[in-house]
């Protein structure tokens, strides 16, 4: 099976979507994602969950990027470089999806 490949936008920024198949919970200063289709499940820390939200707010990396790099003490490439392979992950897994017109809430 190959890899899932992310297709950046002309901007640098990806739009996305939260699946519709998919349930959040908070769990303490963690949460967790069930795609209830498939059965998967994913486990988020704090900042990974703070990037959910914001990618449920905004509906671009751009947008969670600009927002992360305001409340984090972390260099914008090395930023840039961990949400890339977070939302990688996340979309190869059914998670989210890409180039969403519309972004609903976080569940």
């Amino acid at each position: 099976m190959k890899p899932y490949a992310l297709e950046i936008g002309k901007r640098g920024t990806v739009n996305l979507r939260i699946a519709d198949n998919v349930v959040f919970r908070n769990l303490a200063d963690e949460s967790v994602l069930l795609n209830l289709d498939t059965g998967t499940y994913f486990g988020l820390d704090a900042v990974g969950t703070r990037l959910w939200h914001l990618v449920a707010e905004h509906g671009s990396t751009a947008s969670a990027i600009t927002r992360l790099l305001a409340e984090y003490d972390v260099d914008e490439p090395r930023l840039q470089q961990d949400v890339h392979a977070l939302i990688t992950q996340l979309v190869a897994k059914g998670l989210l999806k890409t180039d969403a017109a519309e972004t609903p809430s976080a569940h």
